[in-house]
């Protein structure tokens, strides 16, 4: 089954591997930068999986929330956001 994912993350100091979070979450299925801490990603992995697989490569003292979006409003005064959003969204597994 797929999910919708929204994963939003905070990279603190020491650390700060963000080319290895953003990889993890790359590699979970099709996906879209959203902003500088958040993606949408579309995968066949549980909210769940999703969090401990992303999770293997951050600190203790960072944080990490994945959401399972069965819909979203976006600020009309983005387009580029819906038109991006929708193309990961409905496009067939």
């Amino acid at each position: 089954m797929p999910y919708n994912l929204f994963i939003a993350y905070d990279l603190d100091v020491p650390g700060q591997n963000y080319d290895a979070v953003h990889e993890r979450i790359k590699s979970l299925g099709r996906w879209y930068h959203a902003q500088q801490s958040l993606f949408y990603v579309h995968t066949t992995m549980t909210p769940q999986q999703a969090h401990a697989y992303v999770w293997a490569v951050m600190d203790a003292n960072d944080k990490l929330i994945v959401v399972d979006a069965t819909s979203a409003v976006i600020m009309p005064a983005l387009p580029a956001h819906v038109d991006a959003i929708n193309a990961v969204w409905f496009e067939p597994a």
